[in-house]
């Protein structure tokens, strides 16, 4: 969500694509049921259990990035020109409805619908639209990133019908790729310190060519896994989160390690580089400002109940 790429990746701890039919049924049921925010007393304690749960899976499947994924995917279709929810897309648990998930920029989404499923069928209070955004968050935290300043109480969107259309979300290598991310990220409401302390995240996972069409089918830092092997990561350590991603970009020495257009761009638009010289020099920096932005994009074109939302720290 540059960025786009935890929009568009394969990533570790996913299972081959399938229909999962009976998995959409159960998800389009619960989603045309009223909506439901978890905002106090047992649902709290619920979205608290469900962070337990998320955190045991991450340990499992070592499914950081997917999930930070999912909850950018959801969140990233938010267009602040348009005021009307939820046609003004969002962290409003869309995502989680078949022809959304079979959009472009979702290519493998559909197996971290799978990983936490069965979290959302145990805990039956707690929207979609919460439990995306905080096994997003929780897998930032867990991979030894900042502690996300969340808010829960996000209400479902509750068919097939409210998802946005396709094309809200970055393409992968655009002919100018600091155009076009400011166009994207604009829409959002977000601005460019924001869009390259985002692209931070890049430090976890791989791209796969044969969904993205970028990047190696392996290299010798992915092709052990863990989870699925193969793909190509921005940094040796991708499942660690840190500022490598920006020391890595700016020196540009090893082969094995990912560089996109609008990775690179980070260090050649004069207004991008000074963020991304800052990050690659003081990591607290760049924790600071991610954790900032992390949260601004969790909350896009969210409804809550109640509106000011209900934190759980």
């Amino acid at each position: 969500m540059a960025v786009h790429r935890l929009l568009r990746r394969g990533i570790s701890g996913e299972s081959p694509l399938h229909p999962l039919r009976g998995l959409f049924l159960v998800s389009q049921e619960l989603g045309r049921r009223p909506a439901s925010s978890a905002v106090a007393g047992d649902a709290a304690a619920d979205l608290r259990s469900a962070r337990e749960d998320v955190k045991q899976l991450l340990k499992d499947k070592s499914c950081h990035p997917i999930l930070v994924r999912l909850g950018w995917h959801d969140a990233g279709t938010y267009d602040k020109n348009i005021s009307e929810w939820p046609k003004c897309g969002g962290a409003n648990g869309s995502l989680r409805f078949e022809i959304e998930l079979k959009h472009v920029a979702n290519a493998g989404l559909v197996n971290a619908l799978k990983l936490i499923q069965t979290i959302k069928d145990k805990y039956a209070g707690v929207t979609y639209a919460d439990l995306f955004q905080l096994a997003s968050a929780t897998a930032i935290e867990e991979a030894g990133g900042p502690k996300i300043p969340m808010i829960y109480g996000r209400v479902d969107v509750s068919a097939p019908e409210q998802c946005p259309p396709e094309g809200r979300l970055p393409a992968a290598g655009p002919p100018s790729p600091a155009e076009h991310l400011r166009e994207v990220f604009y829409r959002m409401g977000l601005n460019d310190k924001e869009i390259v302390a985002l692209s931070g995240a890049h430090t976890l996972g791989r791209s796969r060519p044969e969904r993205s069409g970028w990047g190696k089918p392996e290299t010798k830092y992915t092709k052990n896994g863990p989870g699925a092997p193969g793909g190509q990561s921005w940094t040796s350590q991708w499942l660690k989160f840190d500022n490598s991603y920006f020391k890595d970009v700016k020196e540009r020495r090893d082969e094995d390690l990912l560089v996109l257009p609008t990775d690179a761009v980070l260090f050649e638009d004069p207004a991008f580089k000074i963020y991304a010289e800052k990050y690659a020099g003081d990591q607290d920096i760049f924790f600071e400002d991610y954790a900032e932005a992390h949260a601004k994009l969790s909350n896009l074109g969210s409804k809550f109940d109640p509106p000011k939302g209900v934190s759980l720290d």
